[in-house]
Formats: C-alpha cells, sequence, structure tokens
C-alpha cells in the first residue's frame, strides 16, 4: 500500500502501525519516523476500469476503496496585491 507524508511525498517503504492506528515511518519506531497517510485508492472492476458511486447508497461511496472519498482540496484566491 502507498502512503503520503505530510509534505505530499509518496512513501513506499516499511511502516509502524500504532495501537491507536497511526501510521509511522520505518521497521521500528525511532524518533524520526515521520506520520504517514494512507493514499486513497479508486475501485476497480474485473476489467480495470473504475467503479462509479451508488447513488442510492449515501453513507458509502463505491468508487472508492474503503467506501470513503478523499477530502476535496480547498484553495483560496489570490488577492489583489499578490
Amino acid at each position: 500500500m502507498k502512503y503520503q507524508k505530510a509534505d505530499g511525498t509518496v512513501y513506499t517503504g516499511e511502516v509502524v502501525v500504532l495501537p491507536d492506528g497511526r501510521i509511522k515511518t520505518g521497521p521500528t519506531l525511532t524518533a524520526e519516523s515521520e506520520k504517514l497517510f494512507p493514499m486513497p485508492e479508486r475501485a476497480r472492476d474485473n476489467d480495470g476500469g473504475f467503479i462509479a458511486d451508488d447513488k442510492d447508497t449515501p453513507e458509502v461511496n463505491e468508487a472508492w476503496k474503503g467506501g470513503k472519498a478523499p477530502k476535496k482540496k480547498v484553495r483560496r484566491k489570490k488577492n489583489a496585491n499578490g
């Protein structure tokens, strides 16, 4: 599984899953370990095509593995001064 660091880079190495569910880098927990976030993956059918979300089930999003869509990033508009 791919994970993402806080700076947005992708991490595919060994990970440590702590009892409270947090995910950290490295085979063991050290002071240099960084927090990781699971990268959402789109669900696919047997032919490799994307699966669409079923609007009849608002509590589950079938288009994403795990049933939850990633949060959309909010972009702020630049003001006239720069």
